[in-house]
């Protein structure tokens, strides 16, 4: 069975900032530019509540929608020297607003579509078939830094704090 799902139309440097999904709206506020001439990124909020992400620099888009989750990429600041700057592919679930990585740290993250459990984007600003890159959205990354998970623990401790 083919479930195929298509990222919404624009590119990181020109997407919608509001959406409708089921019972959800969706919006993107505060944006920049995440490296000079970079991808957007900034705060996301869903039914008007923000999505947590102390320890990076924004969402970013474009999204793909799938049911109670959104797709779509999560950049980080660099903080010092050792840090790589770039973004990864998260899954949102709206209803929890949480987060979780999906992917590995990429420079940019251009979205293309969902085909049962795998996504698919493109690494490159020009979307050649080369640059097309794969992630099951059932597994999680087995590479993370020891920095990645001590962010990722800070930010669910933070947001139990706030709950």
């Amino acid at each position: 069975m083919n479930d195929k799902k298509s990222a919404e139309k624009g590119n990181p440097l020109s997407f919608n900032l509001s959406y409708v999904e089921n019972d959800y709206e969706i919006h993107f506020n505060n944006l920049h530019n995440f490296a000079k001439e970079g991808p957007l990124c900034g705060n996301l909020y869903i039914n008007g509540e923000n999505v947590e992400c102390p320890f990076y620099n924004g969402f970013g888009g474009p999204i793909l929608l799938n049911g109670d989750f959104i797709y779509l990429p999560l950049y980080q600041v660099k903080k010092n020297w050792k840090d790589i700057v770039g973004g990864y592919l998260v899954e949102v679930e709206m209803s929890k607003l949480s987060f979780r990585v999906i992917g590995h740290k990429q420079e940019i993250i251009y979205l293309d579509h969902l085909d049962n459990d795998n996504l698919y984007y493109y690494n490159s600003w020009e979307k050649s078939s080369n640059d097309l890159k794969i992630v099951n959205i059932n597994e999680r990354p087995q590479s993370f830094t020891l920095k990645d998970k001590i962010f990722y623990i800070a930010n669910q401790i933070l947001k139990m704090i706030k709950t």
